[in-house]
């Protein structure tokens, strides 16, 4: 079954030089007319009313938006690519939040979640282990705790041999 084309609508009489929200949508570049919608409440364009209500927006207007967009970038739109090692580095320096890092390197959600989880799949868990002796700054938990949460994890071995030593230290450690 074909699909229908759009009719394309007339602009009211002595407003020929206007354009409609889809023009002027794709005048801007925009795949909706809902950022038109927002431009508009914003106060950005200002529209003409036809036939049923329709927007019309002044085709000097809307292109002159064009070229302070294009001038401009968008609040969103990251402000310098910045290199997964330098992102990591940042991580090393100091440990950040997923936030943190959006808000001081300026990259997007999802390539911060990315990195975030990569850093701790492969780096935080050695930057976490304590060497030899030193005890962890980050870590709250009494030493009693750790070996406790230790056997627990040795309880769910493969190993049975693993899991009943672990039964059996803290089967006495109760006792």
């Amino acid at each position: 079954m074909p699909a229908t084309a759009r009719r394309a609508i007339r602009a009211p009489s002595g407003f020929e030089d206007h354009l409609c929200r889809r023009d002027a949508a794709a005048l801007l570049g925009f795949a909706s007319e809902f950022k038109i919608r927002q431009l508009e409440k914003e106060g950005r364009l200002h529209p003409i009313r036809g036939a049923m209500g329709s927007a019309w927006y002044p085709r000097r207007e809307v292109e002159a938006l064009r070229l302070t967009a294009a001038r401009t970038p968008s609040p969103t739109a990251e402000r310098v690519r910045c290199p997964d090692d330098a992102l990591i580095a940042l991580l090393r320096e100091k440990p950040r939040s997923v936030v943190d890092l959006v808000v001081d390197a300026g990259i997007s959600i999802s390539r911060a979640e990315r990195v975030y989880r990569f850093w701790r799949a492969h780096e935080a868990p050695r930057a976490s282990t304590p060497v030899g002796g030193e005890s962890d700054a980050r870590e709250r938990r009494s030493g009693e705790r750790i070996e406790h949460d230790s056997l627990i994890r040795q309880m769910r071995d493969a190993d049975p041999k693993v899991r009943a030593a672990a039964f059996e230290k803290l089967k006495s450690q109760r006792g």
